[in-house]
């Protein structure tokens, strides 16, 4: 076995340029000897340098740890050094986690769309209280509400998703519910989970009366005279303002006869 090795054999070996090997000699992570002509030789004292510098730096330790670590090693700092990437790759996996199971339930939410009818039956239903981000705004048109739901993605890029969201709708405010406007919207909001936002704001819980239908924006102002209707024959009255909830819209489909939406009134005894 050779004892010496220039600069591009290093180079081949560990697949790596000649400005990382000049890195990391400034650094004072390895110390090449120096041939009378000046060229840089390394030894088998900087093989097993570069051989615990490479695979730390996959792990992604600064250069930093990585030269505390080669001037100090023993078992036990070699078990902090694993126990230091350990947490991280901790902290990395929460997200993927949570991700995961995220898309899993978009998953399950758009096989059973795809696959149950939808009756367009109105229903009473107790809900409890939901932590929401809401954006401020009047939004008419398709394009500003697609715009709100992109602001208010921005609030956290690496949590809040619109591709396949069934978890995001327009506030249609009490007003409007009173004059027949449907299709005026005070709100854009995502519904999100309290732990990852705990400044959220909130839908008060409560009694809805809920539709849900398949197919073109178009009939949601038939949507919502229809549970009107309904309360008024149950001697119930508007309880506030109304949620229109995108189960499946053009973020999971260009087929409008596969949009889902979700209407939902809160009601109280007149």
């Amino acid at each position: 076995m050779k004892k010496e090795y220039r600069i591009g054999e290093i180079c081949a070996l560990y697949r790596i340029g000649p400005d990382s090997l000049r890195y990391y000699e400034r650094k004072g992570l390895i110390s090449p000897k120096r041939r009378e002509n000046g060229y840089r030789v390394y030894t088998l004292d900087d093989i097993w340098r570069l051989n615990i510098i490479k695979d730390l730096r996959k792990l992604d330790f600064s250069v930093d740890q990585i030269k505390g670590y080669l001037q100090k090693r023993s078992i036990g700092t070699t078990i902090d050094l694993m126990r230091q990437e350990l947490d991280l790759i901790e902290r990395e996996i929460m997200p993927l986690a949570a991700l995961r199971d995220r898309l899993s339930e978009r998953i399950q939410v758009l096989e059973r769309f795809s696959t149950e009818a939808v009756r367009e039956e109105i229903s009473l239903q107790e809900l409890p209280d939901r932590p929401v981000l809401f954006l401020e705004d009047t939004l008419s048109t398709d394009q500003e509400v697609d715009l709100a739901f992109r602001t208010l993605q921005g609030q956290d890029d690496e949590t809040l998703f619109l591709f396949a969201n069934n978890d995001m709708g327009v506030v249609v405010p009490e007003e409007g519910l009173r004059q027949g406007v449907y299709t005026r919207y005070q709100k854009a909001f995502f519904f999100v989970d309290s732990r990852d936002f705990p400044r959220a704001g909130t839908i008060p819980g409560g009694t809805y009366a809920i539709l849900v239908y398949r197919g073109s924006y178009r009939k949601s102002p038939d949507c919502f005279e229809r549970i009107l209707k309904f309360m008024g024959d149950r001697d119930l009255e508007i309880g506030g303002s109304a949620l229109e909830i995108y189960r499946l819209d053009i973020h999971g489909t260009s087929r409008e006869e596969e949009f889902i939406t979700e209407i939902q009134i809160p009601v109280r005894e007149k």
